[in-house]
């Protein structure tokens, strides 16, 4: 069986034994929107559990859009010019309009990479800006969890906020989208520290594709009522990033209705567990750096045994991803040491991504096929494999030549559950 995995933006591929392939899972085939452009007006003009876009704001409002940064999917070159003609419908000035992208605490894009999100026209006739963790927020009290409110300030003094958003699984949030959007998309670093404690990501529920009960989740929520998100503009993309639904409008009831089609999409129901899975980290720009590979990762190990090995491809363009992701893990002899490392020295920048690593690796050996160098690789307590064949033939050795094998293509894009029996 030869298997087409995702890797920057190319692919990779290997054969496998018939015989050992359990099953390949992609996200369920859906045909994108034969006109999105349609699809986008319509939905500013019908929004879920609100007014047109057009009759919310007037003249003189000061109007903020985050978008996602070039980590994210997320179609905003195509998703804004809609949102800024629907707001001069409205009576919005062009200058009183400013675009902020949410880079959490992700490093600032470069003025082309601004522009390869919000797309050239925009840049060049819109105030852009990347978000600064490190600058001016305000502060507006704390969550019922103590966690402190402190957002963006350009944001916070707009008159209307609108976000824009792409629904996936994601491994903290259930879902990323919505509420996303204000933290941590624009919030202070402390605020974030906070919100992604030891604590809150080793609650049992804090998991892809959970959302009741998932304290991140409905921190996230209060964030956004405080911030004052006014509407979101929220799409799910297939398999091949082709948009299928847009969902705007208020911005719990948009995104929960978001969340409804892209379930159908990406929860497959598994039969049984692997003893190796090998996943993608969907290609670029997820693949970017191997930070964000710790999503496939995750993906992966839910549907792999105890002992199992994950088997994780991912470009790395950018490298490892922040020095602190890098930091927390070298020279650890184990999990354990990580885990330790954390605990006592918390708030560290990235040591939710570490902690998740650490858990995934309590359970899992890792392979890892990149561009990175493999020192880099094995500092994380993970082997480097040039190839999908080297990586396979370092797990059938472990695991023998009959190792049940699941292979997931589009990594943290789908969300594999294992059947109940």
């Amino acid at each position: 069986m030869r298997v087409k995995l995702p890797y920057g933006r190319s692919y990779l591929t290997t054969e496998l034994p018939d015989e050992n392939v359990i099953r390949v899972i992609n996200a369920r085939d859906r045909k994108g929107l034969e006109n999105p452009n349609d699809a986008i007006e319509k939905s500013l003009k019908e929004p879920i559990g609100s007014d047109p876009l057009k009759d919310l704001v007037s003249s003189g409002d000061k109007v903020a859009i985050i978008t996602t940064d070039n980590t994210r999917a997320c179609p905003d070159d195509v998703l804004l010019p809609h949102i800024l003609r629907e707001l001069r419908v409205g009576g919005v000035w062009k200058d009183d309009i400013t675009i902020v992208i949410g880079t959490g605490l992700h490093r600032k894009l470069t003025k082309d990479e601004m522009a390869e999100v919000v797309g050239k026209e925009v840049i060049e006739s819109y105030r852009v800006m990347c978000h600064d963790p490190d600058g001016d927020c305000v502060y507006l009290g704390e969550t019922s969890r103590g966690i402190p409110i402190e957002v963006n300030r350009r944001v916070y003094e707009a008159d209307f906020i609108i976000s824009t958003g792409f629904i996936e699984p994601h491994f903290f949030a259930g879902f990323s989208g919505g509420r996303k959007l204000i933290l941590p998309a624009v919030s202070s670093r402390r605020a974030i520290y906070e919100h992604h404690s030891f604590e809150m990501i080793d609650h049992p529920k804090v998991r892809t594709g959970v959302l009741e009960g998932n304290p991140f989740h409905e921190d996230m929520l209060e964030h956004a009522e405080a911030a004052g998100l006014n509407f979101i503009v929220n799409v799910v993309l297939n398999r091949f990033k082709e948009i299928v639904g847009v969902f705007s409008g208020d911005f719990k009831k948009a995104h929960e209705e978001g969340v409804k089609c892209d379930r159908e999409l990406v929860e497959i129901e598994v039969e049984e567990e692997a003893d190796i899975t090998i996943a993608s980290n969907s290609g670029y720009p997820l693949d970017r750096d191997f930070y964000q590979a710790v999503k496939g990762m995750d993906t992966a190990s839910t549907i792999t045994k105890e002992g199992g090995t994950v088997i994780v491809v991912s470009e790395c363009i950018d490298g490892v991803g922040p020095k602190s992701f890098y930091e927390i893990h070298r020279g650890a002899k184990s999990p354990d040491e990580v885990y330790e490392r954390i605990k006592r020295n918390q708030p560290i920048e990235s040591q939710w991504q570490n902690q998740v690593l650490a858990r995934l690796q309590k359970k899992n050996e890792i392979i890892a096929v990149t561009s990175l160098e493999d020192t880099l690789v094995r500092d994380f307590l993970v082997i480097p494999a040039k190839s999908v064949d080297d990586a396979l033939e370092i797990a059938f050795e472990k695991h023998g030549k009959d190792a049940r094998i699941i292979v997931v293509t589009e990594g943290p894009f789908v969300m594999p559950v294992l059947k109940k029996r």
